[in-house]
């Protein structure tokens, strides 16, 4: 007998198929042995094609099992029958809809003329071309184009372009796409990508909405994209710190260190610039970003804006001593690099507090792929740096911070814009930052703290030859 739990997980599964695909009653069974467990197999016909779905009866490979575990097999298997039954009527029944609709309409555009061509004449691929090139690069920031960019002139191109996928806009039906979301699947591509797809296809058709030239957009006849949770690893107040121990002197310590203490975004991180920074006063801000270029022929790997990921990202932060030390240090070790380098120092990102050595900017995918590499190095538990900031807003939720000042600390747009005028102020940052501060061990932030002199870069006389860094200088 299937356990409730495993039961429902089932019925999801077999529901989402079924949402998906066309699946055929006709299937067969049969019992297997994986990882020292009985495993139900069905076969089954997706889109006239013979797949597998593997379904755990929970009972181990030992004597006494076997009977048992052939009974729950049977039961999943009449279940796995049962409900693409009923899910098949219930997709009759909204089909039929469907190709009313679709028979109604024939070809889907307004254009009655057949001696004049309208954009519902064109090409499919094409047209999304020109949606990509002449539409939607207009109206939205270089980092959301680059994944446009990346979902319309790759895989999507390498489909539509095919003699047997060739079609002109109007007669793109939803199931063209449907198809296309299988060729898809198929490569191994994760629902919440093909969500992607699916959203630029229709943003594609909006426009043609708007502009008269078509009657529907086919993609409002594909049901919803059940788009898959992902669980992302956490760390507690141990694992943390010795990842901070591990990293002493690696050139991303200083990064890892502001993720884990304030839960910033990456982009936030890298551009962190000397100018936001009060040392008087012990706070910083955020109101600017650096942004990883990964768009087709850019010749800049990073571009900076001074805007942030939505309204809420402009925020206040309290300096935690620890931090404030860190940063005073890397900016003396930036004055000693710009002599030691002397002319062929990088002069291009002054002001910025994550450089190299050389005065390079430390890319955001850098950040990420070392932090990755010293993760696999040291045998740690998966976790990325995004992973961090999930990490310091689990910390903080467990020590009672109010979800509201959970939002203002991590700059999460879940609330309205008069809500976080009147209710996101500077003490209710401090309250936080005390609460970082006592997981942590740091001291606590003084809204009264002393006034300290503004930093100013000591200015020593350096003879070393540029070529011949000292090895003190290690790390951030």
């Amino acid at each position: 007998m299937l356990e409730e739990a495993r039961y429902q997980k089932l019925i999801k599964r077999i529901k989402d198929l079924t949402r998906k695909y066309g699946i055929s009653e006709d299937i067969s069974y049969s019992l297997q042995e994986k990882d020292n467990i009985y495993q139900c197999v069905i076969r089954y016909q997706k889109n006239e094609r013979w797949n597998q779905l593997w379904s755990s009866t929970g009972l181990k490979v030992e004597k006494g099992n076997l009977r048992n575990a052939k009974k729950t097999a049977e039961e999943i298997a009449n279940l796995f029958k049962q409900t693409v039954r009923e899910n098949n009527i219930e997709r009759k029944k909204q089909n039929i809809d469907i190709i009313d609709f679709q028979s109604i309409v024939e070809l889907n555009t307004t254009n009655y003329n057949t001696n004049k061509t309208t954009k519902a004449d064109w090409d499919f691929y094409k047209y999304m071309e020109f949606w990509l090139y002449k539409v939607i690069k207009k109206s939205v920031d270089l980092d959301t184009f680059n994944g446009y960019e990346r979902n319309v002139t790759r895989r999507m191109k390498d489909y539509f372009i095919m003699d047997e996928h060739k079609k002109a806009v109007k007669e793109i039906t939803a199931d063209d796409l449907e198809d296309f979301y299988d060729y898809l699947r198929d490569n191994n591509l994760k629902n919440s990508t093909i969500d992607h797809y699916n959203d630029n296809i229709s943003s594609a058709f909006k426009y043609l909405l708007r502009k008269k030239v078509v009657r529907y957009n086919p993609t409002d006849l594909i049901e919803p994209i059940t788009v898959e949770v992902v669980e992302v690893n956490t760390y507690n107040k141990k694992e943390i710190s010795e990842l901070f121990e591990i990293l002493k002197g690696d050139p991303i310590e200083l990064a890892t260190y502001i993720d884990a203490y304030y839960g910033l975004r990456r982009s936030e991180i890298i551009g962190l610039r000397e100018q936001v920074f009060d040392f008087e006063n012990d706070n910083f801000i955020i109101n600017h970003v650096a942004i990883q270029n990964d768009g087709k022929n850019n010749k800049e790997k990073v571009y900076f804006k001074d805007k942030t990921k939505s309204k809420k990202g402009y925020r206040s932060f309290p300096l935690f001593p620890g931090i404030k030390r860190m940063i005073l240090k890397k900016l003396e070790r930036i004055e000693e690099c710009k002599k030691i380098f002397g002319n062929s120092y990088n002069h291009k990102y002054d002001g910025y507090i994550f450089v190299h050595d050389n005065g390079d900017i430390i890319q955001p995918n850098y950040f990420t792929k070392r932090f990755d590499k010293i993760i696999k190095r040291n045998g740690l538990k998966k976790i990325t740096p995004h992973g961090l900031r999930h990490s310091i807003a689990t910390l903080l939720h467990l020590e009672g911070v109010d979800i509201r000042d959970l939002q203002d600390w991590l700059g999460h747009q879940n609330i309205s814009s008069t809500n976080r005028y009147t209710r996101s102020d500077y003490k209710k940052q401090v309250a936080t930052a005390n609460v970082v501060a006592k997981i942590f061990g740091d001291f606590n932030i003084d809204m009264e703290s002393k006034k300290t002199k503004r930093f100013i870069v000591k200015k020593k006389n350096i003879h070393t030859p540029h070529m011949n860094i000292p090895s003190n200088l290690g790390g951030l």
